[in-house]
């Protein structure tokens, strides 16, 4: 339950960033944005976000918990940028992808 938690923590940190790189597309950043209702939408996303990730803390190891959202950060990104913002990967990154994937993996592989 604990590493569906994180997962789920990753996954609403990634689209929290990808709403907020939409936002400043084409703005320079200035204060005013700060007032922007999408802008503290998303930062109420990851506000939640690092609240999970803190009753998580408490409940798994510092190692694995860090690990699985590095990880879950990687793959995210991945998809996000391919499925949402158009990018090309090319094999390198696949591969990261896919070392990423089994980082979890084993991670969570018990003794």
């Amino acid at each position: 339950m604990y590493v569906a938690l994180i997962v789920l923590v990753q996954a609403m940190y990634s689209v929290g960033d990808l709403i907020r790189k939409t936002i400043l597309s084409g703005r320079s950043f200035d204060f005013g944005l700060l007032k922007s209702v999408p802008l503290l939408l998303t930062l109420a996303l990851s506000g939640l976000a690092f609240v999970l990730q803190l009753y998580v803390l408490k409940h798994l190891d510092l190692s694995k918990t860090i690990i699985i959202l590095g990880s879950c950060a990687v793959i995210f990104s991945a998809l996000l940028g391919v499925l949402v913002l158009k990018e090309k990967l090319n094999v390198y990154n696949y591969l990261g992808v896919a070392f990423a994937v089994l980082a979890v993996v084993f991670i969570n592989i018990k003794k």
